[in-house]
C-alpha cells in the first residue's frame, strides 16, 4: 500500500515539475504559464517529493524508506517521461 501511494505521489510531483518547465508547458497545457504559476508548480512538486520521502521513512523505517523512496522516484519519473513522450508522439502524428 505504501509503495503504490508513494509512486502515485512521485508521479504527481514529477508531473508538476514537468509542467513548471517552460519547454513543456506548451506541450502539456497548450500555452505558457505566468512565472508565479510556474513557481507554484515547482514548489508543489518539491513538496510532494518530500512528502513521499517522509511517508516512506515513517512507514518503512528510515534506512529502508530512503532506499525505497529512490526507487519510487525512479518509477514516478519514468512514468511521467513515458507519458510525455507518448503525448508528444501522438501530437506530431507519428
Amino acid at each position: 500500500m505504501i509503495h503504490g501511494l508513494a509512486i502515485l505521489i512521485a508521479i504527481t510531483g514529477f508531473a508538476c515539475l514537468c509542467t513548471a518547465m517552460a519547454r513543456h508547458q506548451k506541450d502539456v497545457l497548450g500555452r505558457k504559464l505566468a512565472a508565479p504559476a510556474a513557481r507554484r508548480l515547482r514548489m508543489t512538486g518539491g513538496t510532494l517529493m518530500l512528502f513521499a520521502l517522509a511517508m516512506d521513512m515513517i512507514g518503512l523505517g528510515a534506512a529502508y524508506g530512503a532506499v525505497a523512496w529512490c526507487g519510487h522516484l525512479t518509477a514516478g519519473a519514468a512514468l511521467v517521461l513515458t507519458g510525455l513522450n507518448w503525448k508528444l508522439a501522438r501530437g506530431k502524428g507519428a
